[in-house]
Order: C-alpha cells, then structure tokens, then sequence
C-alpha cells in the first residue's frame, strides 16, 4: 500500500533520523484522531498509528466534529505539543486545542482548548493552527480558514497556550466576492532576508486550490506579495492577490497534478526546506495524497518551488551555460485551471548573485532526481509575480 495516500493537511518533523508526518484525520485508513507515519527518507512512508485515538471530549462536545483536522506538532524542551483542529464542513463552530507527548509517537495527553469560534463568537474560524517562530524565538499561533481570514495571536512558550484571551490580529482576508476563500496558514521567518513568509491556500480544495506567498518585515504583517499587495486588500480583483507559487498543472506525458494546497515547511537537520502539501488525482474526489518539493531561495528574496516531488538532491548545481537549450515550461497565471506547458528555448541568461535572469522572469536552476534518473530543472518568478517551473528538454 502507498501510505502517501489519504493524507491531508500534512505537516512533518525529524527525531533521530526518522520523519514523523502528521495529517487530518480522513478516515483512510480507518482511523480516529491524527493518523501518524513515519519514514527514514521521506520518500517512503508506513502507517504507525493514531494520535488522541479517543476524540478529547472538549471538542466533541463543542464542535461535533468527528475527526481531527490539520495538526500542527511542534517540540519545546523535551515536549511534543501537537495543536489540533476540531471542526465540521462548512462549519465556523470550530475549536483548536493542545495535546502533548515526551515522544513522536505519543502517547498523547489533551490538555484542552486554546481557542474556540461560532457564529455567536467571531466571524472568522479557529481551525489549521500553525505554531511560527519570530526572530527572537517567540512563539504565534496563526490560524483561522476561509471564513473570515487569517489571524495571528501570541504563544506563552512555558504552557504552549495563549498569553492573552482573545482571537488577536487579522493578517489575511479575501472578499466575499471568492467566498472568503483562504486557509491553511503558515508562516515562516527566514533569517538570510530576514523577513516572515506567510503561505496560504486559496479557492476549493476539491479542484482549484492554489499556494500563494507574501512576506512582512514583522510577524504580525503587513504580508505585500510580490506586487506590494496586500493579502488584507479588498479592491483589487481576488486573483490578482498574493504571490502564486503553484497551481493545478500537467506536463506532458504525465497525468496532471490537481489542487496542490495547506502547506507546511519543514526544515530539515540538514537545513535543507522543504514543501509539504497534498495535491488531488482527480477534482472533486478522495484521490489526495502527499507531495514533498524542494523550497528553493531567489536572489529578490522570494521562495520558489522545485519543478518535480521530492526523491532526492544532487550534489552539483547548473552552470549559466547548462541553461541554454529547449525547456518545457509552465507558467502559472493569477487563476486557478490546470496550466498545460509551452516548449520555449532558452538562448541567453544573465546571472545575477545567486539568481538567473531570462528576459523579464528571475529563476534559479537545479538537478533533481525523478524515477531513479538525474534531470535539470527550474523554478522562478515572472515580472507580474506569478511563478513558473520547467525542465530541460535538450
């Protein structure tokens, strides 16, 4: 069995050389709780078990829920702290709690409720916690999806709770013209730029999810995509917002990748980043599964994501001249279909620090290995902000 199936909502960590991926519960298999695998190269996974196997009675009786959504695990000196999200579709009656374990693996103890919305409460929802760390180590928990938006509220590290009552700010909102539509948070600080990458998903999950990024100079925001918009903006037309990363797409040849979206970042004990998402077989279907990419760094400061999923690095990386040549190449636009390719050919590149320039797109070049064989590929972002990948043909 390919234990990648089923998985939704996905997040990962490291201990000892063996990767924990933690996901909402989906009832595939069968299951109660936050499903639990594990790996030793991130490639291959086995179900281990299931974390809070016994639904914690606070969120039941509050939400109704059925199974737990979108972990979050995060370890504080010794102790495992997973934030864990009960809710119902469609649904704002939502509560986010806490659980913690002194091993990967559980078993976990609930340790009861951090936040809680309805209709009654807030217009926005507590579900998809994300745990980020500020420059100084200070702990957020940002949070909320599709109704209402994006908020970001402060960790006391000591309890892994709140240090005040209250849903704090808001960072990230879309009209209702989309229906609201935005969710899975996460926020990343990544200390060479020394900005906070807020990534986001918007539209369906069932079919034109999308991953966007904007970044901000504090925490709390504001997050201005590549354009200087920001993701609290209500004018400017919806799909027009936000620093599209990646979308529905094909290759050709290959069977196309539907809904890619609520990511997380995982770095690993090697300080290499990675992408962790789930992605669709097919629109409107339970078809999901895991995908892993390489997270790659543009000299502007802005985050790219590899061409291909992850099986593993190589060593070496591209010379200028390795670029020239004939390339198939998706450019992502502002909306959300599938995007078929284009065969184009690269005949002059321009290095600029780490960064290639062709044309008016910035780009960054890498081999990766895809089905057991070396291939170049490349990621970058055109002048309008809207990513593209490829790979080299001849």
């Amino acid at each position: 069995m390919d234990w990648k199936n089923g998985v939704h909502d996905p997040t990962i960590i490291e201990k000892d050389g063996i990767y924990y991926l933690y996901s909402t519960d989906t009832q595939n298999p069968k299951t109660a709780g936050i499903p639990i695998r594990t790996s030793d190269d991130l490639k291959h996974w086995k179900f281990e078990k299931q974390a809070l196997s016994q639904m914690p009675q606070t969120a039941i009786h509050w939400s109704r829920a059925e199974g737990l959504w979108a972990p979050e695990v995060v370890e504080y000196q010794g102790e495992y702290r997973m934030y864990y999200s009960a809710s119902t579709f469609g649904s704002t009656t939502s509560l986010i709690g806490l659980a913690t374990a002194k091993h990967p693996l559980g078993p976990w103890t609930d340790q009861g409720e951090l936040i809680k919305t309805n209709a009654e409460l807030a217009d926005h929802n507590a579900i998809d916690a994300n745990i980020a760390f500020d420059r100084f180590d200070k702990q957020w928990l940002v949070y909320g999806s599709f109704f209402g938006g994006i908020y970001i509220t402060q960790i006391d590290k000591d309890t892994g709770k709140l240090v005040e009552e209250g849903y704090g700010k808001k960072i990230a909102q879309r009209p209702a013209t989309v229906d609201t539509a935005i969710e899975g948070p996460f926020v990343y600080y990544h200390p060479e730029t020394d900005y906070y990458y807020l990534f986001v998903s918007f539209d369906s999950l069932h079919d034109t999810y999308n991953i966007r990024v904007a970044r901000a100079k504090e925490i709390t925001g504001p997050y201005l995509d590549w354009n200087g918009v920001s993701l609290t903006e209500q004018e400017v037309k919806p799909e027009k917002v936000g620093t599209k990363l990646l979308g529905s797409y094909r290759f050709m040849g290959e069977p196309i990748l539907y809904a890619p979206g609520h990511n997380s970042i995982f770095k690993r004990s090697d300080q290499e980043l990675f992408m962790i998402y789930h992605a669709r077989r097919k629109p409107f279907s339970a078809d999901f599964f895991l995908e892993i990419r390489k997270l790659y760094w543009l000299e502007s400061g802005w985050p790219v994501v590899s061409a291909t999923s992850y099986e593993k690095s190589e060593a070496w990386i591209p010379e200028k001249d390795d670029l020239i040549g004939k390339w198939e190449i998706i450019q992502f636009n502002s909306y959300s279909h599938p995007i078929t390719s284009e065969i184009v050919t690269i005949s002059e590149v321009v290095q600029k620090g780490k960064s290639y320039h062709w044309g008016n797109r910035e780009l960054t070049a890498y081999y990766e290995e895809q089905r057991g064989e070396s291939h170049m590929y490349l990621s970058g972002i055109d002048h309008k902000g809207c990513a593209f990948i490829g790979k080299k043909l001849s």
